[in-house]
């Protein structure tokens, strides 16, 4: 054998070929295969593999140590040597792996999967079958996936050798896919927490301990769950298997388990799963994704249409999959392409010599163009966590696996129900996206910028209540109380499930929530107390010792000021109007917010947000604690009705409170700053944040020297929730006018 030299792939003969891989057996421990071309007009019988190429392992939480020790081997630069009609091809762990197990299979016939009597087994691998280092067979190849799969007689699913969760997390798959759904969604059980077994007996369901709920979790965070490429592989297979090490899962039971858990979770009003979401990663319910696969399976199978693709819109699609990773990121755009209409495949090609910033661009057109519509602009990231630059700001970054909606459901129609189809103008720049607007009001105060820190959704924002003080009281503009639309902006006025108003109820929630959050608070600001007293500089002026120390400080300074003698008009109008008041950068401690909080109990009959009668009571009482310590490790605990705060930080994730010109309030991009301006676009349910000028430049250079031309360059900073003008109440506005804007 000649395993020094490389295989050579020959051309694939006919546009509807493919190769398919046999494994022949182990030569020295080194495997060996054969390729045959096949074509797919003839109906060859063949198998297809979905796997993922790198670590297939959990990742994040409690999974990430075991994840890491491993990485190395499943590395891009740590592959092993196959052989291929006696020459090598390198392939990486995960591959080596499932051939391990596929040899298994073929010498016992049985378990995990059994290969009928008389057939040779051939599969199609993308890694071996595709010619990686041809760029236009990979390119020609990804249009032919589609019907790769659907071809295959089964797909095999792969989700890599087993580990220490594997076994546990089988069983409580088998466990929970044997309950009735109905009864499970009604029962006691919380999901993916720690329960007496007397909850489980109540409905007869054999004991999940805490253990078997992390297992389970290890199982739905491996790779494969997250890949993008699975997406069209399963929708269009005919059969589906799963694959982890030699454990079997039936795909119709794993789907099972997944919708029964999501039943549970719907009755609870959250998602308990996301307990093991990382900090940086966007909290969504771990059996998501395979809920979502086993829902565009069945509707692509479906008996409603004559041919079961003929319905899937390429938008939703997008929408549906964002967050799959890919590891090209051109592919969250080429790996639909299978499942793309017809039509619509004749208008894109699949060119990897396309930056990726072009693919990006012209897919957003294309969403605009087929569906008069805006509703792809609302899924613009902030600025400061997108990856592909340069790229023109109206176009989000598909390769993040992140997206925020906060205004896509049908619920708002900010231009009034006459404005519900998006005004485009003609543009001939891929980079350039020309429309009618109506610039409606100025950002004259922002909130302080929370997301540089890991649990930004549950540490205080002093700057929420800088900015409600601001606001007329009642609110002009909807006669609510201030600090109701503060907590009706911070979830974007909708619960968890984007059901709009959110119910009265929110305001004790968000109250019980805020004084959580100043507790933690006051543990953070006296741990800094502890490590500055011990330095040469000492601690500062402001810093307490803890909450106690910090109210009677509070209390002590409010009389020491006087402020005591003065009426709620008085207060109002010296303590509750711009500038800011104790709005610098060493007033966010915790005092200063006590005393915010304060003015806020003051002007106010029934705020939404503790006194300091509450607060103390529910210091030496408290009806939840968000953390706790346990040697060194930070736990964070939810609430026990967690409606408000699952809606608040499903809103709040790099976003900031802003305080406009005309007087209202409303949440934002995290990149948002004073000057920006809110405009209001026909074909998007809620506003925008705009900034004169090319998004490359701060000084508006593009605008200068236009005279009286209406046309205005502007970037997108992102979409915002402005409370008072989302059911089209500005458009009633003397002087709206749509002009001419593009943006950059």
């Amino acid at each position: 054998m000649m395993d020094d030299e490389r295989y050579q792939y020959k051309p694939l003969p006919t546009a509807t070929s493919i190769r398919v891989l046999k494994l022949e057996g182990v030569h020295r421990g080194t495997f060996c295969v054969s390729l045959e071309c096949i074509d797919l007009a003839d109906d060859p019988d063949f198998c297809a593999l979905s796997y993922t190429w790198g670590n297939p392992h959990a990742n994040g939480v409690d999974f990430t140590e075991y994840f890491n020790s491993v990485s190395r081997e499943y590395s891009s630069d740590f592959k092993a040597k196959i052989l291929c009609h006696g020459k090598h091809i390198s392939i990486q762990t995960n591959l080596v792996d499932f051939f391990q197990e596929l040899q298994s299979s073929l010498e016992h016939q049985g378990k995990p999967f059994k290969i009928p009597h008389g057939h040779e087994f051939r599969i199609w691998i993308d890694a071996v079958c595709i010619n990686q280092d041809d760029l236009q067979e990979r390119a020609f190849q990804v249009k032919m996936m589609g019907d790769v799969y659907r071809k295959a007689a089964h797909t095999i699913i792969w989700l890599g050798r087993g580990d220490q969760y594997t076994k546990d997390a089988v069983k409580t798959i088998s466990k929970v896919a044997a309950c009735p759904r109905s009864i499970f969604a009604q029962s006691s059980i919380t999901p993916f927490r720690q329960q007496d077994n007397s909850v489980y007996e109540a409905i007869n369901v054999p004991y999940i301990s805490w253990s078997d709920w992390c297992s389970l979790a290890a199982f739905f965070k491996r790779q494969w769950f997250s890949r993008l490429w699975i997406v069209q592989e399963v929708i269009l297979s005919r059969e589906l298997s799963l694959l982890c090490g030699d454990h079997h899962i039936s795909w119709d039971e794993l789907v099972a388990a997944a919708r029964t858990i999501e039943a549970r979770c719907d009755v609870l009003g959250f998602s308990p799963s996301t307990l093991f979401i990382q900090a940086h990663e966007i909290a969504v319910a771990l059996e998501h994704n395979t809920i979502q696969l086993a829902r565009w399976r069945e509707f692509y199978y479906g008996t409603s249409a004559s041919k079961p693709h003929a319905n899937i819109d390429f938008e939703s699609l997008i929408y549906d999959t964002w967050i799959f990773s890919a590891t090209d990121p051109r592919d969250k755009v080429y790996g639909m392409f299978g499942l793309m209409k017809t039509n619509l495949k004749s208008k894109m090609t699949v060119d990897y010599t396309t930056p990726v910033e072009v693919v990006y661009a012209l897919t957003t057109k294309h969403m605009i163009d087929h569906s008069s519509s805006l509703q792809i602009l609302t899924c613009v990231q902030d600025s400061s966590i997108r990856k592909i630059r340069p790229s023109p700001s109206w176009t989000p970054d598909f390769s993040l696996p992140y997206f925020n909606m906060m205004c896509s459901n049908g619920f708002f129609s900010v231009a009034g129900p006459n404005q519900t189809k998006a005004q485009l103008l003609s543009s001939s720049s891929w980079d350039r996206l020309r429309l009618r607007g109506y610039l409606f009001d100025t950002i004259v105060e922002t909130g302080d910028d929370r997301t540089d820190h890991v649990n930004s959704s549950v540490l205080l924002d002093p700057s929420w209540f800088e900015l409600c003080m601001l606001l007329s009281q009642p609110y002009q503009h909807t006669g609510e109380s201030r600090t109701e639309v503060l907590w009706r902006t911070l979830c974007a006025n909708q619960t968890s499930g984007s059901a709009v108003p959110a119910p009265e109820d929110f305001g004790t929630l968000f109250k019980e929530l805020l004084s959580a959050m100043i507790m933690v608070r006051a543990e953070v600001e006296s741990e800094g107390y502890a490590e500055a007293a011990g330095s040469d500089i000492g601690p500062p002026a402001d810093c307490c010792t803890g909450f106690l120390d910090a109210l009677n400080r509070a209390r002590d300074k409010w009389a020491f000021a006087e402020l005591d003698t003065l009426s709620r008009e008085e207060i109002m109008q010296h303590l509750c109007k711009r500038p800011r008041f104790l709005s610098s950068g060493r007033h966010g401690w915790l005092i200063y917010t006590l005393t915010k909080l304060h003015i806020l109990a003051l002007t106010e009959d029934k705020p939404n947000t503790p006194s300091w009668e509450e607060l103390e009571q529910f210091y030496h009482n408290p009806t939840y604690i968000m953390r706790r310590k346990k040697e060194k490790e930070i736990i964070l605990v939810r609430q026990k009705d967690e409606r408000f705060s699952a809606s608040f930080q499903k809103r709040y994730g790099k976003r900031k409170l802003f305080f406009t010109e005309k007087g209202y309030l409303g949440l934002g991009p995290a990149s948002c700053k004073v000057g920006d301006v809110i405009a209001i676009l026909p074909g998007a349910e809620g506003p925008f944040v705009l900034r004169h000028g090319h998004p490359e430049c701060d000084d508006d250079d593009e605008n200068k020297g236009k005279g009286n031309e209406t046309e205005q360059v502007m970037s997108l900073v992102g979409q915002a929730y402005v409370h008072g003008i989302m059911n089209g109440e500005a458009v009633e506005e003397d002087g709206f006018e749509l002009q001419d804007i593009e943006l950059a």
